[in-house]
């Protein structure tokens, strides 16, 4: 699957006595300057046109889903703010968008603010869209750049497709603020079902990291069924270690099928960590983030899975690092190695016996030229080959 890449840039207009003054915002990813966009339901890239909302999450309780409204579809909804759109184009043969017009209602001391971008320059009911899997703080004038912009690989979402279960994670007295020594936040789970049907669902959650990076997963519970109205609504408490890195993190809750990545619905919030105490706040067992306050599971004990997986990379394409998830049902010898498209090994990633569970490595390749590369996993007879394209 594909991204294109999107340079946007943003006239920001602040008023209401605020500031008063426009002045020029680029968002971009962390290496290469461009902004990577989201393709297409298809894979392919956005066509031009194709219009990008820049949303102001003002309550830092994470975006709201758009409206289905008749006169207003896609337009943010409940706390969330439109802060501007942009048009995609092509400059230089490479999709790209012009400027956002923002109406001058952000705080002069930033806010929370993502992406949505839309497959369709007038959206209606089915319109295809993704959201930035990233979160930004609006930048002050004197630094006026946003970094690290990233959207899932493929569109997904649909306007006013109801999928068949849905997914709110609402945060207690948002925003959320860690301290450097750690601490925790609360917040309340819900899983409905509204279709007429039982639904077969994984549930996972994950963080996203300041760097853009995915931890986790922090739990998962695989092969669930939902009877048709059914619903779980729990109050959850997530503890974070003090030597979890400093910045602005997006915690998120997915159903679906986990080993795949297919997404039926997912929900998220950001949480802030204002330091960090230490370097060891990202174990690959998880010590330090445990959740507490689901009775029907005891979420904080080991987790293993019940086949060998590997997840797709992320991001994807990456630039100069990308996080590959995998699983091991039981002990077992792994190697993962990378190709080339010709078939020569660029380097190995593992090779060592590992026990059963989840596990997470970081393939950097800070040296290695642009194009794309094959990622191969074996493991206990499991063979398992996935795409990633580094793009410099």
């Amino acid at each position: 699957m594909k991204k294109t890449l999107l340079i946007i840039t943003a006239v920001v207009i602040l008023a209401c006595g605020l500031q008063a003054q426009p002045y020029l915002v680029t968002a971009t990813n962390y290496a290469s300057g461009f902004f990577g966009v989201v393709a297409d339901e298809n894979g392919q890239p956005l066509s031009p046109g194709s219009i990008v909302h820049l949303i102001w999450d003002s309550a830092g309780d994470g975006m709201d889903d758009p409206s289905v409204e008749p006169g207003f579809y896609g337009m943010p909804t409940d706390d969330d703010v439109l802060m501007g759109t942009c048009q995609v184009g092509f400059t230089g043969g490479a999709p790209s968008a012009g400027n956002f017009i923002l109406p001058g209602t952000a705080p002069s001391d930033g806010g929370w603010s993502y992406l949505r971008a839309f497959h369709s320059s007038n959206p209606e009911p089915e319109t295809y869209y993704a959201e930035s899997t990233t979160l930004f703080i609006i930048p002050p004038m004197d630094e006026p750049v946003i970094y690290g912009v990233e959207f899932p690989s493929m569109m997904s979402l649909q306007l006013g497709n109801n999928p068949d279960l849905v997914v709110t994670a609402s945060p207690e007295n948002p925003p959320i603020i860690i301290n450097a020594t750690g601490g925790n936040f609360n917040y309340t789970l819900e899983i409905i079902n509204d279709s007429q049907d039982p639904v077969n669902y994984d549930v996972w959650i994950d963080v996203i990291l300041p760097n853009g990076a995915v931890y986790g997963p922090i739990i998962s519970r695989i092969d669930l069924t939902m009877p048709s109205g059914g619903s779980i609504s729990r109050d959850l408490t997530q503890s974070i270690p003090a030597g979890a890195p400093e910045g602005i993190y997006t915690y998120m809750v997915h159903t679906g099928d986990m080993i795949s990545s297919t997404i039926i619905h997912e929900d998220g919030f950001p949480f802030e960590k204002s330091g960090a105490v230490g370097s060891d706040g990202l174990p690959e067992n998880m010590e330090g983030w445990q959740l507490n306050g689901w009775d029907e599971f005891d979420l904080t004990s080991a987790m293993v899975p019940e086949v060998y997986f590997m997840a797709p990379p992320f991001p994807n394409p990456f630039n100069p690092s990308a996080q590959i998830q995998f699983g091991l049902p039981e002990n077992s010898h792994v190697r993962i190695d990378v190709y080339n498209i010709l078939g020569s090994r660029v380097t190995t990633l593992v090779d060592r016996g590992l026990e059963a569970g989840y596990h997470n490595i970081q393939w950097n390749a800070p040296s290695v030229a642009s194009g794309l590369y094959l990622i191969q996993m074996k493991a206990g007879g499991f063979v398992h080959t996935r795409k990633a394209f580094l793009l410099k």
